[in-house]
């Protein structure tokens, strides 16, 4: 009895140390088992429309289910229409806030354009001066400040000269005898007043000298010309001989912009050219010059070109020292001319949005050639007539966008994916 108890002691041993031997293929099997269950199941089908999405990354269009690569969120299923995701579709709402406009294709005149600085400065031919016409002494300057307007008429300065005195004593001894001049006597008294005017003096003046009988030693000059004052070379108190400058005035009424150019582009700016002018405090002025002097000696150590171009200032708007650009146009050509900001453009592309029906609108690669700053040319992708967004074409941009995950500008698509970056 004891002895059949320790076979079957030793029989169960066996089989336990035997089983424990293949424990690690059993366990293989089951896995190759499981893993090839999981592979015959057959893979789903799922329509040519049909896509897993991502709520989250809108650019994310996978054919089969699984986490979104960007985000890991579950992929949701939903039908799209490929033939649609082109487009882009706003209501009258959207295209009101969006400040949408639309304008047909049509031919225009556009050419190269070129910008080149200049400065506004004073026309050295609408300068005076305003000079002493008699010895004498300054005693009063009415204008000391430089950039002051001065007006016809307005007191310049008081002199005191007793040289005017006696011309004016003179003047007084020839109109008491006038009664008994004779006509050569007359012809000296009209002479005496001649002198006055030349020595400045006005008529209104000389008739108060011939109201009053009395000569002043002291005289105000008052200002036969316009302009704004550049130059007091003098002060109160100075004497000063006939000739010798005392004020110098500047007209603003026409300014020169003077702009520098390179001897091969002088052609673009010959005398007598008209050209256009903007000034850089006032962008939306746009003013008309004439090209009148083109320095035909280069500068010394720039090897430029100095030009010069009269434009009229008569509002006085523009003054002296501000900054302009002049722009220089050639190469004039007709084609289709679009608005520069209706044209989206980078390295490779060049994109425009055009309105297939009513608010319903395509991005469209389109070829430009000559553009400026305000224009562009379309040579090739567009249409005459085609209706095309002038204006708010970023915001459809923008739009899209946020609809597709990806700009037109550089979507791309693949068999596996409806679009991706």
């Amino acid at each position: 009895m004891k002895t059949n108890k320790n076979f079957r002691r030793e029989t169960f041993k066996f089989y336990r140390s035997s089983l424990l031997k293949f424990v690690p293929y059993i366990f293989l099997f089951s896995c190759l088992f499981i893993f090839a269950a999981c592979n015959s199941k057959k893979q789903e089908v799922i329509g040519e429309n049909e896509f897993y999405v991502c709520s989250m990354d809108p650019q994310v269009a996978e054919k089969q289910a699984g986490l979104c690569p960007i985000c890991k969120m579950p992929l949701a299923k939903t039908t799209i229409d490929k033939s649609e995701m082109q487009f882009i579709k706003l209501n009258d709402e959207q295209m009101l806030l969006g400040n949408i406009k639309v304008d047909s294709a049509l031919y225009s005149f556009i050419g190269r354009e070129s910008t080149l600085t200049g400065i506004f400065s004073i026309d050295q031919n609408k300068t005076e001066q305003v000079s002493a016409r008699i010895n004498g002494r300054i005693e009063q300057l009415h204008y000391k400040i430089l950039g002051e307007q001065v007006n016809v008429g307005d007191k310049l300065y008081d002199l005191y000269s007793r040289d005017l005195l006696l011309a004016q004593e003179e003047y007084l001894l020839l109109l008491e005898k006038s009664e008994v001049l004779s006509d050569n006597d007359h012809t000296v008294l009209a002479s005496s007043i001649n002198k006055l005017l030349l020595a400045g003096l006005n008529e209104s003046q000389i008739k108060e000298l011939e109201t009053t009988k009395q000569a002043k030693i002291t005289n105000t000059i008052y200002s036969k010309v316009e302009g704004v004052i550049t130059e007091i070379p003098l002060k109160e108190g100075d004497y000063v001989n006939e000739g010798t400058g005392i004020y110098k005035f500047a007209n603003l009424s026409s300014l020169w912009v003077e702009t520098q150019l390179y001897s091969n582009e002088l052609k673009y700016l010959e005398e007598g050219y008209r050209v256009e002018v903007v000034a850089e405090a006032f962008p939306n002025e746009h003013i008309f010059g004439t090209v009148f002097f083109a320095n035909p000696e280069l500068q010394e150590k720039s090897k430029i070109n100095i030009i010069r171009i009269e434009v009229n200032n008569v509002n006085k708007l523009f003054k002296p020292g501000m900054q302009a650009y002049v722009i220089l146009k050639s190469e004039v050509k007709k084609s289709i001319v679009l608005p520069l900001d209706a044209v989206l453009q980078n390295a490779h592309k060049n994109i425009v949005w055009i309105e297939k029906e009513k608010g319903k609108f395509e991005a469209r690669t389109v070829t430009i050639g000559i553009q400026n700053k305000n224009k562009v040319e379309i040579t090739s992708g567009l249409k005459l007539g085609e209706n095309v967004v002038v204006a708010g074409a970023y915001l459809l941009n923008s739009e899209y966008v946020f609809k597709r995950g990806v700009t037109p500008l550089e979507m791309k698509t693949d068999k596996n994916h409806v679009m991706k970056m």
